[in-house]
């Protein structure tokens, strides 16, 4: 496997867990119990994760940056938004 495929493979892999864990939140109902609310949260950040990515893909800048990484870091240091002025 090349690395675009084994990257594209892992970023296809946290997609599914990721709908998986959506789909696990909502059928636990509308307890907004602390630890619901954490896990919703997870959720909408790796989704947040994977369309700044796709952006970034798509605009020109670089992808290279953690999962962990502050999401204003990633949008002020990787996204590429030079044309969009």
């Amino acid at each position: 496997m090349t690395e675009n495929e084994e990257t594209a493979y892992a970023q296809g892999s946290k997609a599914a867990w990721n709908v998986m864990l959506r789909t696990c939140l909502r059928e636990l109902g509308g307890d907004e119990s602390p630890e619901l609310m954490a896990g919703r949260l997870l959720a909408e950040r790796t989704e947040a994760i994977a369309t700044l990515r796709s952006i970034a893909e798509d605009g020109g800048g670089d992808t290279d940056w953690s999962d962990d990484l502050h999401l204003a870091d990633i949008i002020e240091k990787h996204m590429n938004f030079r044309g969009l002025a």
